[in-house]
């Protein structure tokens, strides 16, 4: 008779095996879930049109009849491909902006510059990926320089050699019915992270660290994330960017449907905001012809 379990504990073993997994195993499936989508979705472009406004802040605005504010409103709209590419050997990601129009404008030296990104001899993988940011921040508008308004930014937070590095904590999912059609909403998990130490990821000027924090809502039985929300900010001034996914017909992946971004430039009481949605998904070919030499 001792050979033979008891029934409670075969129940018991029953329901235990139905509890919902612990943060760590739930963290293991979000970096498992950011290395496969970064293999699925290197080679896929997606375009981009990009809002951007300057404005003062509501500190730095005028007050009074006749008032003048030191700054004006301004607007930028980019269209772009946004394309996923990774750097020579290295395990290193980067997501390339190639812009194509600017306030419907085309841009005229863009084949030249594809054909110097993708065809040419490339240098090693970190001057490439310096280029690489330049080149996508060139049209930005506003005084910030800035390379981290792209949708897949928060994702790297969660891969595997990061995750060390941060702090997590599970907190209240919330309402999860934007979610609909993308995860089963008991499955549904809201996961808090903050940069702990030095050496952060987004740095600022003369290389200082700019400490991030923010949220994600993800699916807890595989990964899949659903929504990012990303702060990084000093005393100097603050990025805010939220990313909400979606699903696309042909893919099994969720992709990014639409980014907001808020960044708050505290001495100068400017605030720049963008909003940027993507469409065409397709993936990226390069074509090359050849032009018959003189006789």
């Amino acid at each position: 008779p001792l050979a033979r379990p008891p029934r409670a504990m075969v129940l018991a073993a029953a329901v235990l095996g139905a509890q919902d997994p612990t943060l760590d195993v739930v963290l293991a499936r979000a970096a498992d879930y950011v290395a496969q989508y970064q293999q699925q979705l290197r080679g896929l472009v997606a375009e981009e049109t990009y809002r951007q406004n300057m404005m003062p802040t509501s500190s730095g605005r005028p007050i009074g009849p006749g008032a003048r504010s030191r700054q004006t409103r301004e607007g930028r709209e980019l269209k772009s491909d946004l394309l996923l590419v990774k750097l020579g050997d290295e395990n290193f990601w980067m997501q390339f902006r190639d812009v194509f129009e600017v306030d419907r404008k085309p841009i005229r030296d863009r084949d030249q510059r594809l054909s110097k990104f993708f065809i040419e001899a490339k240098a090693d993988a970190r001057a490439q990926a310096e280029r690489i940011q330049q080149e996508s921040a060139r049209y930005n508008l506003g005084p910030l320089m800035r390379t981290i308004n792209v949708p897949i930014m928060a994702l790297l937070f969660f891969e595997r050699s990061v995750q060390p590095q941060l702090k997590f904590e599970q907190g209240k999912a919330g309402n999860v019915k934007r979610f609909d059609g993308l995860a089963d909403p008991q499955a549904i998990w809201m996961i808090e992270y903050r940069e702990v130490g030095k050496g952060t990821m987004v740095r600022g000027e003369n290389d200082r660290d700019i400490p991030s924090h923010g949220r994600v809502w993800l699916d807890s039985s595989n990964g899949r994330v659903l929504q990012t929300e990303l702060i990084s900010e000093d005393t100097a001034l603050r990025a805010d960017i939220t990313v909400f996914y979606k699903t696309e017909p042909g893919l099994e992946l969720l992709v990014p449907g639409e980014m907001r971004e808020i960044y708050t430039i505290r001495r100068s009481e400017t605030r720049i905001d963008g909003r940027a949605t993507y469409s065409r998904f397709r993936h990226f070919t390069v074509t090359t012809t050849e032009k018959p030499k003189d006789r």
